[in-house]
This record gives structure tokens, C-alpha cells and sequence, in this order.
């Protein structure tokens, strides 16, 4: 899914992913924040992380006959996610507004296209970013946030089949 999320952000930037602007401006966010790199204030970076969305699992159940004639019991979800983007430097407002316009375009190569294809789809209409300033040091470092959400497939399929019932005795019963 990590993979597929940082092509559909480059294709969002018009950016080839295996360039090196795509790897140097496009980032994984890091697991322990205090740690992270400080890149320049006059540099654009974009951080990203996705995290699931909590007490939200719609479901819907289904059993998908085989060739055989037995049933494997599968259940098909979509999972809620939260995209989290974090954008600095001199244009982080106008490439989060980027992302979030050009997220929803479809196309074999596009970032709707991309996502759909890995079964990952974004709801539309995220709110704006939130432009906001941040300390660094003494002086102040600028930044936009733009949240969107993601409802990803899941599709789970039982090991073993069940057999079919091919038909079921009628027992009338008279009162």
C-alpha cells in the first residue's frame, strides 16, 4: 500500500517516481519524530503516513460459488484509513492544494487510476489544507496539512470449502 501512496502523490506532482526530486521532495513520514531530519526552511518537502480510522469497519459478506460446485466462504470490507500529508517549504500550500485537486483524476496513469487499481479509493471532497506555522529554533517554519480519507478493500477468503446442499428433504407436518 506504501508504494502504491507514494506513486498515485507523484503522479499528483507530475513527477516520475524513480526520479530523484520525487524521492527528495515526496517522504514517508518517520516513526519517532524526534529523530527526524530538519531539512532547510527554504526547501519543499512532503511528509506522508496513513493510519487506520478508528471504530469504523463496514462489511458486507458474500459466498462465491466454485467450479466444483462447494462454496468458499469470503468477506469483502472496506477498511476506513486517514492519509495524513504534511507539506513544508516556500510552496507547501500549492502542492497540497495540488495533491488534494489532482488526488481524484482517473486515468491508466493518473492517481485515481493508480489507487483504484490497488484497491484503495479516496473519499472525495477532503477538507482544505490547514496552512499553519510551526517553531524551528527562533524562527518560524511554514506548513500545510491536508487530511484525506481512504476506504481500502479487503478481501478474505476461507481456507476450506463447504459443500453445497443440492437439496434439502420437506417434512409437511398436520395439525
Amino acid at each position: 500500500m506504501n508504494e502504491t501512496i507514494f506513486k498515485a502523490l507523484c503522479a499528483c506532482l507530475s513527477l516520475s517516481p524513480s526520479s530523484e526530486q520525487a524521492l527528495s521532495l515526496i517522504r514517508q513520514a518517520y516513526t519517532e519524530p524526534e529523530n527526524n531530519p530538519q531539512p532547510a526552511r527554504n526547501t519543499d518537502v512532503i511528509y506522508w503516513s496513513i493510519s487506520p480510522e478508528q471504530g469504523n469497519d463496514p462489511a458486507s459478506y458474500n459466498e462465491t460459488a466454485a467450479a466444483s460446485g462447494s462454496h468458499k466462504p469470503t468477506v469483502h470490507r472496506f477498511l476506513a484509513y486517514q492519509l495524513l500529508v504534511v507539506c513544508y517549504g516556500p510552496s507547501c500550500e500549492a502542492n497540497a492544494r495540488k495533491i488534494r485537486g489532482f488526488l481524484y483524476i482517473d486515468g491508466v496513469n493518473l492517481p485515481r487510476g493508480i489507487l483504484r487499481k490497488a484497491g484503495i479509493y479516496p473519499v472525495p471532497d477532503p477538507p482544505a489544507p490547514q496552512v499553519m506555522y510551526e517553531p524551528e529554533g527562533s524562527l518560524w517554519r511554514r506548513r500545510a496539512d491536508l487530511v484525506i480519507s481512504l476506504r481500502v478493500r479487503e478481501t478474505l477468503v476461507y481456507g476450506e470449502s463447504r459443500n453445497a446442499i443440492s437439496s434439502a428433504p420437506a417434512v409437511v407436518i398436520h395439525k
